[in-house]
């Protein structure tokens, strides 16, 4: 008999701006069961998604009692009309399922909320690009403003995807935004290639 189980798992990377500092927020469902079949045993995998900042320690997308995981992204430079700050996020294909295991990571459309009533939001944009190095991040050319997605290709097992994220505030910002801050949110998915609709 042939079973076939569709694996995501959803993340949400919160990223809150203040001086040039990135949270990020991770969760998934995590999925991990054995059952008894006759003749032998049949034992599920785990879909494990592994998030490493490009300058921190790495943690699970989702921690054991089932809460969020929160990384901290250090960006370069100090946020500043003109002057944007980056960020780096590893995403890693921990997987320990059989054979082929390719996941597809995407990082969602950017929702950016003002802190204790202020107006900075405004003028934030959040881009982002893929790079083969966390040191490319620090490079401006090829962010894109996120929309409705940014995708990875086809990860395999132990592999990663590194995401990019850049965070403007825009040149013509009144003073009156300076020391205040916001909540960026990205929700962060990844989905199992070749089940629903593939890769």
């Amino acid at each position: 008999m042939r079973i076939k189980r569709s694996l995501q798992a959803a993340a949400l990377i919160a990223a809150a701006v203040l001086l040039g500092l990135f949270t990020v927020q991770g969760t998934y469902a995590l999925w991990n069961a054995t059952a008894v079949a006759t003749p032998g045993t049949v034992s599920a995998a785990s879909f494990d998604m592994m998030l490493t900042p490009g300058t921190g320690q790495a943690t699970t997308m989702t921690l054991s009692n089932g809460t969020a995981a929160t990384v901290a992204l250090s960006p370069t430079g100090t946020l500043g009309p003109g002057t944007p700050v980056h960020g780096a996020l590893v995403v890693t294909n921990n997987t320990n399922a059989g054979g082929q295991f390719n996941t597809v990571v995407t990082a969602g459309t950017p929702a950016i909320a003002n802190v204790n009533g202020g107006t900075l939001a405004g003028y934030i944009s959040v881009s982002g690009k893929l790079a083969a190095t966390t040191a490319e991040c620090g490079n401006a050319t090829g962010y894109l403003g996120i929309g409705t997605g940014l995708a990875s290709l086809p990860v395999a097992k132990t592999a990663s995807a590194i995401f990019c994220f850049q965070v403007s505030l825009n040149p013509g910002a009144p003073t009156s935004v300076k020391g205040q801050a916001v909540n960026i949110t990205l929700p962060l998915t990844a989905r199992q290639c070749g089940v629903s609709g593939g890769c």
